[in-house]
């Protein structure tokens, strides 16, 4: 698949990447159909932030969740979707007080999961989502079907 990494200030390229694959069966696998361009993605841009290897960016993405594991129960096949900042569990103390973005168990994307695993970015034609049902949002209908 194709998807976003940063490789220098100023220096983003669209490239091949592995195609996600799900680790857990927590996770789901969407298919974007939008990511946005966050400020967070400009401070690297800039050169604000150093880094030492190219890396994935972008979130903050809506698309059609395409595969779920076995334990996913709050989206679906199907489900037009809307993912966050940040992937979180919604169940830690932090999430149930409403700031998911300090998840007890979650992480940003484009790095990797507890267990080493790789968690994509938004920039990109397929994500997977760790902690699916803590992290997606599903909307009432799917905007692109009209």
């Amino acid at each position: 698949m194709k998807a976003t990494l940063i490789h220098n200030p100023g220096d983003v390229r669209l490239e091949d990447v592995p195609d996600p694959q799900l680790h857990a069966d927590t996770d789901g696998l969407v298919r974007v159909v939008a990511s946005c361009i966050c400020g967070s993605d400009l401070w690297p841009y800039r050169g604000a932030n150093t880094f030492d290897e190219p890396w994935r960016i972008g979130h903050e993405f809506v698309g059609v969740v395409e595969l779920i594991g076995d334990a996913v129960q709050t989206v679906g096949v199907g489900d037009f979707v809307i993912a966050p900042f940040v992937w979180s569990d919604g169940t830690c103390p932090m999430c149930q007080r409403g700031v998911q973005t300090s998840c007890d168990n979650g992480g940003g994307w484009g790095g990797e999961d507890a267990d080493g695993n790789p968690v994509d970015a938004g920039q990109g034609e397929w994500v997977r989502v760790p902690m699916a049902d803590g992290t997606l949002v599903a909307t009432p209908s799917d905007p692109t079907r009209r």
